[in-house]
């Protein structure tokens, strides 16, 4: 591994040990520890022996951004639901009059979300079928279409609830922040 891709990753696992710091404190973080090493090969540090020496004395990345959290509190962040899974919901309730085109792209939303359980997406994927298949089969069997319309619309929404209240944190979803902090992206990853 050559010299600049020491430090490239260096500085990757810097930035990505430093996520959850407020988006000021990683810029400063990760411009420190450049500016470190730009000075250290500035003296002399150029081959990969002596990279790697330099990188030793600055540290593990997870310890500086220990210190670098001194006074910061890491809290619980509850999950948001992302546009994707609003609009996976709404199209499998109002999908089927969008000539079915919509429902199945809802569909498609669910099950490729990471948000909710195999269970739960099987629920909601079965909700519109089964309540169009309730439906018919009252007015088969003269119930009044109030009733009709009641049953088939409680059959059909009573499996997007758990959606909605059951909906946890995707896997790329950060679950804990710094008390304060904002999110913080990194190019560098």
């Amino acid at each position: 591994m050559s010299a600049d891709r020491l430090i490239e990753a260096y500085l990757n696992e810097l930035a990505t040990a430093a996520e959850a710091l407020p988006a000021e404190r990683l810029t400063e973080l990760i411009a420190d520890m450049t500016t470190h090493i730009a000075e250290a090969r500035a003296d002399g540090a150029t081959s990969e022996d002596d990279v790697r020496a330099v990188l030793q004395r600055l540290g593990d990345p997870r310890d500086i951004v220990e210190a670098a959290t001194d006074g910061l509190v890491q809290v619980d962040v509850p999950p948001r639901f992302r546009l994707r899974d609003f609009g996976a919901v709404a199209l499998l309730l109002i999908g089927p009059f969008a000539l079915v085109i919509g429902w199945l792209a809802g569909v498609w939303l669910l099950w490729t979300s990471d948000r909710w359980t195999r269970g739960e997406k099987l629920l909601a994927t079965l909700g519109w079928p089964i309540g169009y298949g309730v439906a018919v089969v009252c007015d088969w069997t003269s119930i009044p279409l109030g009733l009709t319309l009641a049953i088939a619309a409680a059959i059909t929404v009573a499996p997007l609830i758990p959606l909605l209240k059951n909906g946890q944190p995707g896997r790329s979803a950060t679950r804990t922040r710094l008390a304060g902090a904002t999110p913080a992206t990194s190019s560098n990853r």
